[in-house]
């Protein structure tokens, strides 16, 4: 009780606690990556025996910062935009920043919104992904941002950080893989060319059948904007074709679900009577009923190294040059793909079942 009327521990008795100055707890407040590790241990021992709660308003108002990022994701239900979240959060957090989330809904004009907003004194730095690398509101705003900003897997023609995927070498791996196995008709449902991740994808699809010599099926190609029902309704369109696909690739965790649901639908055995792929690891993509092919990244180190690019440009200011930072993906063998069915395309009494793939 007696300790409840106590005034608030300062900054000063913290010092006086852990036997330092007040500018070594400052900067282990601050900038903790200044501080040796001992010096570190004994400042945050010293703030936690002393329970000290830094004034945020007041250090903001000190050096002109909120210790705030911006995060502009498109579309919060993707399982991807969490997975950056979270892994950026924990890095950003350790240096003393919180995020703050804007879900823009893939909405050009909101994203503006949200650049305006976030720019004008609310945030220190902005990580951001936007829907469209052509949407002139958008480039306006990024050509004009007065704060250090990242975009995700996003490549436009200007000076601003970026942390992108190679997408086409884990496709080409893919498409590798199915041409081995007998596959000549392999459909692909991705973005469109108005985003990095569409426009490689695309290019890996095409020349992986080239370099094999093999004529590439631009007619299974769908590339565009998703939305809620693009996967069901592509890939509908793709297996009523006279000459359907004996393979799909879902280009995107949006396109997977829509996929699968044609599938089950039409009754049809995967793999026995269509080889699917996916792109990036899920739940849906680990647990249908086993664990399909996919072309997999790291998405965690991808939201660890937007937010290291972040603090870097945070301290350094525009004295460093614009930074592309280009992460690998990879093919990785589920139980999803066989030989190509010789069978009717469609088995209409079969049970959706999954075997495994030749050679596993």
């Amino acid at each position: 009780m007696a300790r409840a009327t106590q005034r608030p521990s300062t900054i000063r008795d913290v010092a006086r606690r852990a036997a330092v100055s007040v500018g070594t707890v400052s900067r282990t407040l601050n900038a903790p990556e200044t501080v040796r590790p001992a010096t570190l241990d004994k400042v945050r021992a010293a703030i936690s025996e002393l329970g000290f709660m830094p004034d945020a308003r007041a250090q903001g108002m000190r050096r002109r910062n909120t210790l705030t990022i911006g995060f502009i994701i498109s579309d919060i239900s993707n399982p991807l935009h969490s997975m950056l979240f979270k892994a950026a959060e924990s890095d950003l957090r350790e240096h003393g920043y919180s995020l703050h989330l804007v879900n823009t809904g893939g909405n050009a004009d909101r994203e503006a919104e949200a650049i305006d907003t976030m720019q004008h004194g609310r945030v220190d730095g902005i990580i951001m992904t936007i829907n469209s690398e052509r949407d002139p509101r958008c480039l306006d705003r990024l050509r004009t941002l007065r704060v250090p900003s990242v975009l995700l897997d996003r490549e436009i023609g200007l000076d601003i950080d970026a942390v992108l995927t190679d997408h086409a070498t884990g496709m080409d791996q893919a498409v590798d893989y199915l041409i081995e196995l007998g596959h000549r008709r392999v459909g692909l449902i991705t973005f469109g060319e108005e985003i990095l991740p569409g426009r490689e994808r695309v290019r890996g699809f095409v020349e992986a059948f080239e370099r094999r010599g093999v004529a590439c099926p631009r007619d299974l190609i769908r590339a565009h904007s998703p939305t809620p029902d693009v996967g069901f309704r592509d890939a509908s369109a793709l297996l009523q074709l006279r000459d359907p696909p004996t393979a799909l690739i879902a280009g995107g965790n949006q396109f997977l679900a829509g996929t699968l649901r044609v599938i089950q639908q039409q009754r049809m055995v995967i793999p026995d009577q269509i080889s699917v792929i996916t792109c990036d690891r899920t739940d849906l993509s680990l647990n249908y009923p086993g664990p399909l092919a996919v072309i997999t990244r790291d998405i965690d180190e991808m939201g660890r190294t937007a937010a290291q690019l972040l603090l870097e440009r945070i301290r350094a200011g525009s004295d460093l040059p614009a930074r592309r930072i280009r992460l690998p993906t990879t093919f990785v063998l589920g139980r999803s793909c066989a030989r190509p069915w010789s069978g009717p395309a469609v088995a209409t009494n079969a049970p959706v079942r999954s075997a495994a793939p030749v050679g596993e």
